[in-house]
């Protein structure tokens, strides 16, 4: 009967902090929308979600965090169900696949985020670099997860794709009448590469 409860208290502390979470970043992407970007502070932020600064680090590091947030969320999930026997181009069609459908669910979202970065320079650059961010951690567990794997050609092809990616999320999310999907535009891009 404990153990439940305690599952129960867990759920709901999650529960509330993912709300927290999204209150915050609703009320902040709504006021850099309006006031701009580097116009909005910390404080305007708190004060329209009506909780403290020291509250709003607890759920974010700064507000590159709440604008850039959400890719770094979706790409953690992308290797949960990697086969060993792949081959490293099959294991990373896979990843591409779920990465871009997985922001192709959060397009309205993305876009509204890509808008606001794109106010200012710096801003735009970090948004971009963030796409970029988990090249690494992907490189580690393609080794660690296939057989036989070269650590260097896995990283070169990890590279080419991770750019390959964040060029195609550009031209994705700045075709505005939504002609192709994201994975489409990608694929096409990798495929072209792999003929040169």
């Amino acid at each position: 009967m404990n153990e439940d409860h305690d599952i129960s208290n867990r759920s709901l502390r999650e529960t509330k902090k993912r709300k927290a979470q999204t209150d915050i970043e609703e009320a902040a992407l709504r006021l850099f929308l309006e006031k701009g970007y580097e116009q909005t502070s910390i404080k305007d932020i708190t004060d329209e979600v009506m909780m403290s600064s020291r509250t709003f680090f607890r759920y974010f590091t700064s507000k590159e965090e709440v604008l850039t947030g959400f890719t770094q969320t979706t790409q953690k999930e992308r290797m949960e169900q990697m086969d060993s026997n792949a081959s490293v181009q099959q294991a990373l069609r896979s990843i591409f696949s779920l990465l871009s459908q997985k922001y192709e669910q959060q397009r309205q979202n993305l876009l509204t985020r890509y808008h606001i970065s794109k106010q200012t320079e710096s801003i735009s650059s970090l948004f971009l670099y963030k796409l970029l961010e988990p090249e690494p951690l992907i490189c580690e567990e393609l080794c660690s997860h296939i057989k036989g794997a070269n650590r260097d050609r896995v990283r070169f092809l990890v590279a080419i794709h991770m750019a390959a990616f964040r060029v195609s999320v550009e031209i994705w999310l700045e075709d505005t009448e939504n002609k192709s999907r994201l994975k489409d535009i990608l694929f096409n891009h990798l495929d072209q590469f792999k003929d040169m």
